[in-house]
């Protein structure tokens, strides 16, 4: 399912190489018709707005969003862990689950970045991409909605997330995330405050209602079929 990939490419440092490619994915994107045409129209404003901004203005805008807005990032982890020691046996975990699954990684980019796992994802069959997707579902519905906050097209990938999860994000967990933070751009003072602090999902709010049966983020590696008695060989 190559839709998932494609996803997670746009959500890659835009290099020539997207420009180039963005007639081919929208192709791909129709031909396999896991989104709606509304999605997948969506979408096709999201490339047009790619084909006619300059590069450096992409890679400019890429790098203010994702690389100097921590609310934004695109390194799931962070969003569960901060930079606790969890996260470190977390990134063990979900590499190792990569291997497995004969995903070598070449980025320089940890296991958790979210293209890294969209990659992933595309591999498998439709019902763990249904489970495996909506386990993050609540981190990043956030993340689409703080990305809406500050007028980007980039949005509009997170809405094909949602849209493709097998279930709603929480809305109370989404809501709690936002009253932490916005996605604002920070100074560069604020940047180094938000940074020494962990900003980490709050996993203690109960799932009510319609999100019974919606796995929480912080259960994306047990979704993974990482059992209890695996964690501990592996450590």
């Amino acid at each position: 399912m190559r839709t998932y990939k494609i996803l997670g490419f746009l959500l890659t440092y835009p290099t020539q190489e997207h420009q180039a490619a963005l007639e081919e994915c929208l192709a791909l994107l129709r031909h396999e018709k896991i989104l709606s045409d509304k999605g997948i129209s969506s979408l096709e404003e999201l490339m047009a707005s790619f084909e006619k901004t300059d590069l450096l203005d992409l890679q400019d805008e890429y790098v203010s969003l994702f690389d100097r807005t921590p609310s934004l990032s695109l390194h799931l982890f962070e969003h569960i862990h901060g930079d606790s020691r969890e996260r470190g046996q977390a990134l063990v975990d979900l590499s190792n689950v990569y291997a497995e699954a004969g995903l070598v990684i070449t980025a320089e980019e940890t296991p958790d970045y979210l293209p890294l796992f969209l990659e992933y994802i595309s591999n498998l069959p439709p019902s763990d991409v249904n489970e495996n997707l909506s386990s993050v579902i609540d981190i990043t519905t956030a993340i689409g909605e703080r990305l809406k906050n500050r007028g980007s097209f980039y949005s509009l990938v997170f809405d094909a997330l949602s849209e493709a999860a097998s279930c709603k994000a929480n809305p109370k967990v989404v809501a709690a995330a936002l009253n932490k933070a916005s996605g604002e751009a920070y100074d560069l003072e604020q940047l180094d405050k938000e940074w020494e602090e962990q900003f980490a999902f709050d996993n203690t709010l109960p799932i009510n209602g319609q999100n019974d049966d919606c796995p929480r983020a912080s259960e994306m590696l047990a979704r993974m079929n990482i059992t209890p008695e695996e964690k501990e060989v592996r450590k």
